[in-house]
């Protein structure tokens, strides 16, 4: 009995299951995921457009088809993916592969999509809140109101050196 408690998903559990997110991408096929996914301290973002995927850095962005990359369908949580590596180590020495939601948590809506800096944080410009990406998305700044505050909706990620697997089912 406790060890079924133990798997289920509840509402202390570090990964969101607000939004549905499922992806997945071989990672050579992308510069800015193969950068992001290499080099601690480095992330980009993810977003359904036009039933393509866009993958974007601070440099720039590249769209792909859907049948490009063989995939029907994803889905991108509430306003997209933030993918990267932490550049905190790990207990092990490691780096950590991360992904959550694009949209600010206070927010809550797609349209208030975050907008990601080169120094590993994410700014909401209608709340004014600030996460730190390589802290688990916990909130740097808190903006223009003083309600409950939460850290960055954040996703499962595995990583096996050719694929991104992220999702929350």
């Amino acid at each position: 009995m406790v060890l079924l408690a133990a798997c289920t998903d509840d509402t202390t559990s570090s990964f969101s299951t607000k939004y549905p997110v499922r992806f997945y991408f071989e990672v050579a096929g992308s510069t800015e995921l193969y950068n992001a996914m290499g080099n601690p301290g480095q992330f980009v973002t993810i977003r359904g457009i036009n039933g393509k995927v866009r993958i974007a850095n601070s440099l720039g962005s590249t769209d792909y088809a859907l049948s490009q990359i063989g995939a029907r369908e994803f889905e991108y949580g509430l306003g997209g993916l933030i993918v990267g590596t932490a550049s905190t180590p790990n207990m092990s020495g490691g780096f950590d592969y991360v992904a959550y939601d694009l949209a600010c948590p206070r927010c809550d809506q797609q349209r208030y999509r975050l907008d990601v800096k080169d120094n590993g944080t994410a700014l909401c410009s209608h709340c004014g809140n600030s996460y730190d990406l390589n802290n688990y998305g916990w909130i740097i700044t808190v903006g223009n109101d003083s309600e409950q505050q939460r850290g960055l909706y954040r996703y499962r990620i595995v990583y096996n050196g050719m694929a991104i697997n992220v999702n929350n089912r």
